[in-house]
C-alpha cells in the first residue's frame, strides 16, 4: 500500500508507492468526492484540477469510474443540447445522428467504441443504399463519420471520455473526396439569370459573384460586419466557425451594398418583406428554369467568381485568398483556365540564359511571336 501525503496546495496530494512519487487531485463532481492520480509533475496536477473543477461546475460527470458507464445515448443528448441552435447542426448534422445510434446502439458505452467499430460503420454505411435506392456517396458517408468524430471530440472535452478512437488511426479514415467539378456561367448566362431574378435574389446572386462567398455566409451577413468607408467585410465563415475572415470588397460590391435598403433586422440580405431569409433554394431554381440554365447549383456561383478572376489575369495566390482556401492545392483546379496568364508569367524567364554573345540563339517572348503572326518554337533566333 502506498502513502497519501498532504501538500500545501488545496486539492493536491502526493502519492508515494513502489514506483515512486506522483501527484494526485481531489475534487467534487456529481455530489461526490473523487480522487485521481495524475503524474510526477506538480504543474500538470494543478492544470488537471482546474480543468476538473471547471467541468464540475457545468454539471459534467468526470470521475474515472463513472466515465465507463457513460453511454452513446447520454453523449448524444448532451451533444444535441449544447449544439442546439447552431446552423450547421440544425441543418444537417443532427440528421446524421440517427444512423450512428442505429449502428452502435444507444446503450453502447463510449469507452468501448473502437477503431474497428468505426471501420465497420464506414463499410456498412457505404454498402447501404439511400432511400431512393441509389448508391450512397463517399461524401455522405464522410459527413456521418465527421459527425461521430466531432461528437466524440466533444465527449473528451467534456470529460465523458478519455480519448477519441478516431485519433488512433494512422491513416486518414475518411473517403477521399474528388472536388474537381467546375461549372461556371458564361457572361450571357449571368445576364439572363440576373434578368429573371426578383430584386432580393438578384442582390444575393451579385454578392456571390463579386465576393465568392458561400450561400450560408452571404445570408448570415449583417450590416455590423461591413465597413463601407474602407471597403472591408468582417465575418466568420460558416464552414470554419471559429475563424474570423476579412475580405476586401471591390467598388461594384460596395455600390451594391450602398443601394440595398435595410430590412427589419441587422441582416443585409432579406426577403421581399424585409424578413430574414433561411434559404433561397426554391427561388434560385425558379430563376434557373426561367433563364434556361441547367446543371447549375448556387455553389457554382462561387466557382464562377473564381473562374473569371483567373481568366482575367489574377494569380492563383490571389484566388486562394479570395475563396479563403487553406492551401493553394485547393485552388489549383482553376489553373487550366489561364493559359495566357501562365504564358505571360513564364515569359519572365526569357533571356535568363542569354550569354550575351553576338549571333547566339536567344529566347524570344512567345506573346511577341504570336503578335507578329508566327507560332512560337522551342528556340528562335533573334
Amino acid at each position: 500500500m502506498g502513502q497519501y501525503l498532504k501538500t500545501r496546495y488545496p486539492g493536491i496530494f502526493q502519492y508515494v508507492g513502489k514506483n515512486g512519487t506522483a501527484y494526485g487531485i481531489d475534487y467534487y463532481a456529481g455530489g461526490k468526492k473523487h480522487r485521481e492520480i495524475v503524474g510526477p509533475l506538480l504543474g500538470e496536477a494543478q492544470e488537471k484540477l482546474a480543468e476538473k473543477k471547471a467541468l464540475a461546475k457545468k454539471g459534467v460527470i468526470v470521475s474515472v469510474s463513472q466515465k465507463r458507464k457513460i453511454t452513446l445515448k447520454e453523449l448524444k443528448e448532451k451533444y444535441g443540447e449544447i449544439q442546439k441552435g447552431e446552423r450547421y447542426f440544425e441543418k444537417t448534422r443532427k440528421y446524421y445522428l440517427k444512423p450512428i445510434l442505429e449502428f452502435f446502439g444507444e446503450a453502447k458505452q463510449l469507452y468501448r467504441i473502437t477503431p474497428l467499430d468505426i471501420e465497420e460503420f464506414k463499410k456498412k454505411r457505404k454498402e447501404t443504399p439511400t432511400r431512393w435506392r441509389r448508391v450512397r456517396s463517399d461524401i455522405a458517408v464522410n459527413r456521418e463519420l465527421e459527425t461521430l468524430r466531432h461528437m466524440l471530440n466533444k465527449g473528451v472535452q467534456w470529460g465523458m471520455l478519455n480519448e477519441n478512437p478516431f485519433d488512433r488511426f494512422k491513416d486518414h479514415i475518411l473517403f477521399e473526396e474528388k472536388n474537381d467539378r467546375i461549372r461556371y456561367l458564361t457572361e450571357d448566362e449571368i445576364k439572363r439569370l440576373l434578368g429573371v431574378s426578383p430584386p432580393y435574389l438578384k442582390n444575393i446572386i451579385k454578392a456571390a459573384l463579386l465576393t465568392g462567398l458561400r450561400k450560408g455566409d452571404i445570408l448570415n451577413l449583417k450590416w455590423s460586419n461591413v465597413d463601407l468607408e474602407k471597403g472591408l467585410l468582417f465575418y466568420t465563415e460558416q464552414k470554419k466557425r471559429e475563424k474570423l475572415s476579412i475580405k476586401v470588397l471591390n467598388s461594384d460590391m460596395v455600390d451594391l451594398l450602398m443601394n440595398i435598403q435595410k430590412g427589419k433586422n441587422d441582416r443585409i440580405f432579406c426577403g421581399p418583406d424585409g424578413e430574414t431569409l433561411k434559404d433561397v433554394q426554391r427561388s434560385f431554381k425558379t430563376a434557373l428554369k426561367k433563364s434556361g440554365i441547367s446543371n447549375f447549383r448556387f455553389h457554382d456561383l462561387r466557382h464562377t467568381s473564381a473562374s473569371y478572376m483567373v481568366m482575367r489575369g489574377a494569380s492563383m495566390k490571389a484566388v486562394q485568398e479570395h475563396l479563403g482556401h487553406t492551401t493553394l492545392t485547393m485552388t489549383q483546379k482553376y489553373s487550366h483556365l489561364s493559359p495566357d496568364f501562365q504564358r505571360s508569367e513564364v515569359a519572365r524567364l526569357n533571356g535568363l540564359c542569354d550569354e550575351g554573345i553576338e549571333g547566339s540563339k536567344k529566347l524570344v517572348r512567345s506573346d511577341e511571336l504570336i503578335e507578329n503572326g508566327r507560332q512560337p518554337e522551342p528556340y528562335a533566333t533573334a
